[in-house]
């Protein structure tokens, strides 16, 4: 019965707003009004249509109802709300609530909720007036499983890893001096801006805009297509956009765009939402920055910090070359206080004496080696001459010998051996007859 009522004042309210807008617009084209005409009784008031909003709403079919949906733009406030928002994908198109749970139910959930999180909640439709904005106030939540999206994502990140895209041994060094910085993002977004306010900043350098759609059916294309466009035109690429919700960041989960950062040859940071939001295109780029005014100080150095850098360095220098040249001067100063011309005189003096000593010395003891070694010359040949067995034949000895083997005892001879007898001026031939042994006494 409420429901019918409720369906009969709505039903009638869209009715008589729609001749009093008939009315309206007949008064505004073809009535000039007195200015004391006025239908004031007539006029709503901003509260009044708020209200009588929330009235129409307040009815059995909105009210303690159970609804499930992806969680997405989780938020939890200091004071301990939860505000989220449920979507569901239905034909290519994306529903979504504003849902919010107060503290006092929030404190009660058995487990954390997460974007991405398929949930039930228990609840009622109700409208904030102030704002005149329609929310769904849970009071319970249950969990279902995972959204499709979120599933998707797990699936794409599984493939896209077993690529090697994630991998920390292909990350690129970015230039600590750029001349062009790239930058692929929506031309009309609050990130194009930050950037490059950011950069113009801290070290002016070229920018290099191409633009492409951050987020929609087709953004994932348009953003691959412009990173392969910039690649070898800059020195280091940032891509990215502002804050958003999970689907307003999905297209930067996409194969396409992770594929397209993989296969720059240029370094490629990503500034993608705030420093929460993560998505696959972080996790492929050389370096992840938490917002795009982030990316841009990352990107280029701070000028003011340089010079600051160069002043230390300049003032280093100084001052190394001023010790250097305190400490010459100073040895400098050492050589001209030892410097006296008789003292050099003495010293001349002094080192001549002492060359000439050493020179007779030398020279002695060159003329006693000299002499020490005639002696030993002359020694050894004594004994060269002794041992000549040829020199005891002047003295009527022979030397005996057969097929030029010297015989030094008769025990080496046999009776009827030919031997050869050497003597001082000659030699014979003989034969060995008998061979006499010496008797011992």
């Amino acid at each position: 019965m409420n429901n019918r009522n409720n369906n009969r004042q709505i039903s009638d309210y869209w009715q008589d707003d729609d001749r009093k807008r008939s009315r309206d617009s007949y008064s505004e084209n073809n009535v000039i009004r007195d200015e004391n005409d006025s239908d004031e009784d007539k006029v709503k008031k901003v509260s009044e249509i708020s209200t009588l909003i929330k009235k129409l709403l307040d009815n059995e079919q909105l009210c303690s109802i159970w609804m499930e949906g992806e969680i997405t733009n989780l938020r939890a406030h200091a004071s301990g709300h939860l505000y989220y928002s449920l979507i569901e994908v239905r034909n290519n198109r994306t529903y979504t609530i504003n849902c919010v749970m107060w503290r006092s139910a929030a404190s009660e959930l058995p487990f954390q909720p997460e974007n991405g999180v398929l949930v039930r909640v228990f609840g009622s439709v109700d409208v904030y007036e102030p704002h005149g904005k329609y929310q769904f106030v849970s009071k319970i939540m249950q969990t279902s499983g995972t959204g499709d999206k979120h599933r998707l994502v797990l699936r794409w990140k599984e493939e896209l890893s077993k690529e090697g895209l994630f991998s920390e041994q292909r990350k690129k060094t970015l230039p600590r001096f750029p001349l062009k910085v790239g930058l692929v993002t929506s031309s009309g977004g609050a990130a194009r801006r930050d950037i490059e306010n950011v950069i113009r900043r801290r070290f002016p350098v070229e920018i290099v805009l191409f633009h492409a759609a951050v987020q929609g059916e087709n953004a994932h294309n348009e953003i691959a297509r412009a990173l392969s466009s910039i690649d070898d035109l800059v020195d280091v690429i940032i891509v990215g956009r502002g804050g958003g919700s999970f689907e307003d960041l999905f297209s930067f989960n996409h194969p396409d765009v992770v594929r397209a950062i993989g296969r720059c040859e240029t370094p490629v940071v990503s500034a993608i939402g705030h420093e929460i939001d993560y998505t696959l295109a972080d996790f492929a780029a050389d370096l992840r920055a938490p917002t795009p005014s982030a990316a841009a100080e990352l990107v280029v150095p701070d000028m003011a910090e340089l010079r600051k850098e160069l002043g230390y360095f300049r003032s280093l220098l100084k001052n190394s070359l001023f010790s250097r040249l305190e400490r010459e001067s100073e040895k400098l100063e050492n050589i001209k206080f030892n410097f006296h011309p008789e003292r050099l005189e003495r010293r001349l003096n002094f080192e001549n004496e002492r060359t000439d000593e050493l020179s007779v010395r030398l020279n002695r003891r060159i003329e006693s080696a000299l002499k020490n070694r005639n002696i030993l010359l002359e020694s050894l040949n004594s004994r060269l001459l002794s041992s000549n067995p040829k020199n005891p034949m002047k003295n009527g000895f022979c030397l005996i010998e057969s097929g030029g083997i010297l015989y030094s005892s008769v025990h080496d001879l046999s009776p009827g051996e030919m031997v050869k007898i050497n003597f001082k001026d000659g030699s014979a031939d003989a034969k060995i007859e008998v061979i006499y042994n010496e008797k011992k006494l």
